[in-house]
């Protein structure tokens, strides 16, 4: 248990799954310890470790929203990843395009690119709907490669209805952004590795 809560309090922004794998790395835990992530998530909370999302403001007028059907409705969103070395040995940051369907959670797909603008966003546009066919609707924010007269153009000539979330109102996109969370945990690398 110790060796647990001090893994998790030297890297605060370990998921449960890294303090896991963490811990059992430790010489003084057995490899075969069952360390079942639930039980890690509610000891690292009793012990105050776990950011929790209690200090949520109370917006009376915030309604959640589910479609019933796949297709109904597409989030799209971009992450800002890691930043990697490319031929020519320069760093560049990169940036996760991602599309989830609301109605069952499915990414339809995902994909690294170089930049953030309408140019990488409408190949990655294309590879979803190759692999899962057209959204009814797509929602997104208001990011410069979403207000783009190119990117309203297409989704008009698909007959994909183009909603845009409203500003400096992230609450609306809670389904993409728990994925993006998701995906940061699993792919976090430690500072010693």
């Amino acid at each position: 248990m110790e060796v647990l809560l001090a893994t998790k309090e030297a890297n605060p922004k370990l998921s449960v799954q890294l303090v896991i794998r963490e811990t059992l790395k430790h010489r003084d835990v057995p490899d075969d310890l069952p360390l079942p992530p639930s039980t890690v998530h509610r000891l690292l909370t009793r012990h105050g470790l776990m950011s929790g999302s209690d200090s949520q403001d109370t917006d009376t007028n915030r309604r959640r929203f589910a479609f019933q059907s796949p297709g109904q409705l597409w989030m799209s969103d971009v992450m800002h990843g890691p930043t990697v070395r490319i031929k020519d040995r320069s760093k560049r940051k990169t940036y996760l395009i991602a599309f989830i369907d609301d109605a069952t959670r499915v990414i339809p797909y995902a994909a690294f690119s170089l930049a953030e603008n309408t140019r990488a966003f409408l190949p990655v546009f294309k590879q979803a709907i190759v692999r899962r066919g057209l959204p009814e609707r797509l929602y997104v924010d208001n990011g410069s490669s979403y207000r783009s007269n190119h990117l309203s153009l297409v989704c008009a000539k698909l007959g994909v209805a183009l909603i845009h979330a409203r500003p400096y109102r992230p609450q609306g996109k809670g389904k993409i952004e728990r994925w993006f969370k998701t995906v940061r945990g699993q792919l976090l690398i430690l500072p010693d590795q």
